[in-house]
């Protein structure tokens, strides 16, 4: 089997000399992605016997940590092609069959990728504002989504609508050259700037029956199985994966900034002041705690667990917050020169706050795990849509 985090150690030393320029000038990294098709990281998830790699979760957390460091944007992109891949994958071993059409695409190349996010509200997952009205043989979908990472290279889109007469959200996948469907780049952002993530518009675009998920009646109580878990726990065991990726990379560079530097008139490096020493331990006891996290999950997933929402929730709101926490310290700790842009510093700052906007908000998190905490039941009381 394929070492797959010798490849991604492979992969990150050639992309970290141009992430910079990737950010810069706000393009898309094209030949990273290349590069990741050419070595099978882009089918590492697909199981083994269906032409994959066969990685397991805890295989792909580490790898995409180790990009992440290298190329935030190459990373953040290529996680919305991996995780859902990788989440059916884990069903898959379980017995379930339905994605192996998609596996055998994936695995032959295609790279897939979607949108849950609606450009007029911000939500998604349960709800949408996307119509998709029946017609003889499927539906019309008529609206725009936002965030579809990889759109520049992406070749099988899946997204949701709402079905106008139920009300009933749709999953449905759909080929890039599906007539009425349009990618336009609207990605103008301070942070994550090469994933591509533009928007999706769907102009009276048909989707066959064939092509068509039907989900639960929104205004029902959610219903939290194992296939849900599994979604969920791999997007926010791999979000974490590449925030902390990016802290550590952080991390790295103050600690070699203090260590290299000596105060002027003094003998002794800028990491022997009292100030630094505990910066550093700041920084140590922020990721620790929330890399700990991201292994305690894996672990009891990989034991059997079907994990709450709650838990999944809290590991993806202390991971992103921590990487936020922690990049902020190591800007402190360098000083005044951590905000020139000749310096990666500035470019993790930047890019770590992304880690916020990813579903949940910390509003949601907050909410559903203090619920947890104190025993009630979201089902039994009114609530805002998940974000």
């Amino acid at each position: 089997m394929t070492e797959w985090i010798k490849v991604a150690t492979q992969l990150a030393e050639e992309f970290a000399p141009r992430a910079a320029e990737v950010d810069r000038e706000a393009r898309f990294p094209f030949e990273n992605i290349e590069r990741m098709k050419e070595v099978g990281y882009l089918s590492s998830v697909v199981p083994t016997e269906l032409g994959g790699g066969g990685a397991d979760l805890a295989t792909f957390a580490a790898c995409q940590k180790i990009i992440a460091g290298a190329c935030a944007s190459t990373a953040l992109a290529t996680n919305m092609h991996l995780f859902g891949v990788g989440a059916a994958a884990e069903g898959w071993n379980g017995g379930e069959r339905a994605a192996e059409p998609i596996f055998r695409m994936v695995a032959a190349g295609v790279v897939v990728g979607g949108s849950l996010t609606d450009a007029a509200t911000g939500l998604n997952v349960r709800t949408s504002s996307t119509p998709a009205q029946p017609v003889e043989g499927g539906y019309l979908i008529k609206g725009r989504k936002s965030f579809c990472s990889l759109a520049p290279v992406l070749q099988f889109f899946w997204g949701t609508a709402a079905d106008t007469e139920t009300g009933r959200l749709l999953l449905f996948g759909l080929g890039r050259d599906t007539p009425g469907l349009k990618f336009v780049d609207t990605w103008d952002t301070m942070a994550m700037r090469g994933t591509g993530s533009w928007d999706v518009v769907f102009e009276d675009v048909f989707v066959p029956d064939a092509a068509v998920q039907r989900g639960s009646d929104p205004s029902a109580p959610p219903v939290w199985d194992a296939a849900q878990e599994r979604t969920f726990a791999w997007f926010a065991v791999s979000i974490a994966a590449v925030y902390l990726g990016i802290a550590r990379s952080a991390a790295r560079f103050a600690y070699d900034y203090v260590t290299g530097r000596t105060v002027t008139g003094a003998s002794l490096p800028m990491a022997r002041q009292p100030a630094q020493v505990a910066g550093a331990a700041e920084v140590e006891l922020l990721l620790r705690p929330a890399e700990a996290m991201v292994n305690d999950v894996i672990s009891r997933r990989a034991a059997g667990e079907i994990l709450a929402p709650s838990d999944i929730q809290a590991l993806k709101y202390v991971s992103v917050n921590a990487a936020d926490a922690a990049v902020d310290r190591c800007v402190r700790m360098v000083g005044g020169h951590g905000i020139f842009r000749k310096l990666p510093l500035e470019r993790y700052y930047r890019d770590v706050r992304a880690g916020q906007f990813h579903p949940p908000s910390n509003d949601v998190a907050v909410e559903t795990i203090g619920k947890a905490a104190l025993g009630i039941d979201p089902a039994a009381e009114p609530r805002w849509p998940a974000d």
